[in-house]
């Protein structure tokens, strides 16, 4: 546990930082927030790729379909969501000591505002459990880094979401192309 110190009499004590005792709930609220975000999400994607997998076996000479393609898009978008908050979930389970939060929750909430950037046109309602976990954490990151005196670098913390992100896009891009090999992207 993190503490402070302070006289009393003349005497030095050690009291508790009350910021110390609300940032393990608050990691806790995050990991469950995001696991009901990934349910929906992946409740969702499961329904469109149904939906787009059965047009396209039925309908696979129409590749310059205009509506077709917009579904394909939103469905790579979803799956790009679905990989970078997975990726996020992990990155958050593996926190074990308060010195660990800055850097790695940090690329986390850029993360979150970028997907959530992306998503709000198709799925609104996802929309507000994202900035609540976007604002949740950061205000954990700010604690903790008050805690530890932490310095941030946000030119590496940029990279390392912008790095995330693109791995992620890559391995969808690929796995749109396997499903549907004839559409040009």
């Amino acid at each position: 546990m993190v503490a402070s110190s302070v006289f009393v009499n003349e005497t030095m004590q050690i009291l508790p930082t009350p910021y110390s005792h609300s940032i393990t709930p608050r990691l806790e609220y995050c990991a469950y927030l995001l696991k009901v975000i990934l349910e929906k999400l992946q409740k969702e994607h499961s329904a469109l790729q149904k939906t787009n997998l059965e047009f396209y076996s039925k309908n696979a000479e129409l590749t310059e379909n205009a509506d077709f393609k917009k579904q394909i898009e939103i469905q790579a978008n979803l799956s790009c969501t679905i990989g970078a908050l997975k990726a996020a979930k992990s990155r958050l389970e593996s926190v074990s000591q308060i010195d660990d939060i800055a850097t790695v929750i940090s690329p986390l909430i850029s993360i979150i505002r970028m997907i959530n950037s992306n998503i709000y046109a198709n799925m609104p309602n996802s929309s507000h459990d994202l900035i609540e976990l976007s604002t949740t954490l950061g205000s954990i990151v700010m604690d903790s880094g008050s805690l530890v005196e932490a310095k941030f670098d946000f030119k590496q913390t940029n990279l390392e979401s912008t790095r995330i992100l693109a791995e992620v896009n890559l391995i969808v891009k690929s796995k749109i192309r396997t499903q549907y090999p004839n559409l040009n992207f």
